[in-house]
């Protein structure tokens, strides 16, 4: 398939022993015209070494060398501002995308002219194998968002108008969770949604920040962001939710701030819980809520 061209933006750090296997995957990619813009954020392994072989083999890669390792919000950053495609779509450099990715992305795209940008499932290696699947429309991602992250961040393609409109624009202070902090702000001012289909392989290794400290204070940030734009301003609210999406657990204090916003989300029409949704409207008591979770698996194993 020929059309627009799409540049693919990767932010690499001492990822040489993954990036063969990543560029290959460009290399047999069914859409052109494309664009890589490959990121070195500062690294230390043998990063030129890895990707000289696919110099010639790539029609247009440009490679973008920071001085030292300034973090993935600020390399996606740079790697946005360099981009020169009608639609922009990410790349994590330990990744796999399946032939059909960048085509299927772009003809969604086409078809629906007021989607501003989409993301897709993915089939998760390394530590884990599964399979992940997120919200497929706009009010089913906005309905997830409160409880969990609703895109895989390596999936996503978007339109060059966010990126022109300045809405696109990572928070580079921040250690760990920027893509959920971005949809904080993105996801009440834009349309979007996502493809029920793996368009990668996602690797699950030690290194992918589940588990960074300041998680849960990025995640309060993030909550309270989205939360503001609906007019709620509830501390114990963002307290409640940040903590299990961290944890996975609803404790039993915040059980009734929970259950208060899930009545009024579905009297106001407001962002609802997600799968928490109707177990907080129909539970009784923090018992008949916890045996009514934790029967369909919904207080543990959240990514």
């Amino acid at each position: 398939m020929k059309g627009p061209l799409v540049s693919i933006v990767v932010a690499a750090y001492n990822s040489a022993n993954y990036l063969p296997q990543m560029l290959h995957s460009i290399l047999e990619q069914r859409y052109r015209p494309i664009e890589l813009v490959l990121v070195d954020d500062g690294s230390t392994d043998d990063f030129e070494g890895a990707i000289l072989p696919f110099r010639d083999e790539l029609d247009d890669i440009r490679v973008i060398h920071l001085q030292r390792n300034m973090g993935l919000a600020a390399a996606l950053n740079a790697g946005f501002k360099a981009a020169r495609g009608d639609f922009i779509a990410r790349m994590d450099a330990d990744d796999f995308m399946y032939e059909w990715r960048l085509r299927d992305q772009v003809l969604f795209l086409h078809e629906h002219p007021e989607c501003d940008w989409v993301g897709g499932g993915a089939d998760v290696i390394g530590t884990v194998n599964d399979i992940w699947r997120s919200p497929l429309s706009y009010p089913s991602i906005l309905n997830t968002f409160l409880v969990g992250n609703p895109f895989l961040h390596p999936t996503i393609m978007i339109r060059r108008r966010l990126f022109d409109a300045g809405l696109f624009v990572y928070n580079d202070r921040l250690p760990t969770e920027e893509d959920y902090e971005l949809w904080s702000r993105l996801l009440p001012l834009s349309n979007c949604a996502n493809l029920d289909q793996s368009v990668i392989r996602y690797r699950l290794h030690a290194n992918n920040n589940q588990r960074h400290p300041a998680k849960f204070e990025i995640k309060k940030l993030a909550l309270k962001q989205f939360l503001a734009y609906f007019g709620i301003s509830e501390p114990e609210l963002v307290e409640a939710l940040a903590e299990y999406q961290c944890g996975g657990f609803v404790r039993a204090e915040h059980f009734p701030v929970l259950k208060q916003y899930a009545h009024e989300a579905e009297a106001r029409n407001l962002p609802k819980l997600g799968f928490l949704q109707e177990a907080l409207t129909s539970a009784r008591d923090y018992r008949s809520f916890f045996e009514l979770t934790s029967r369909k698996g919904m207080l543990f194993g959240l990514r």
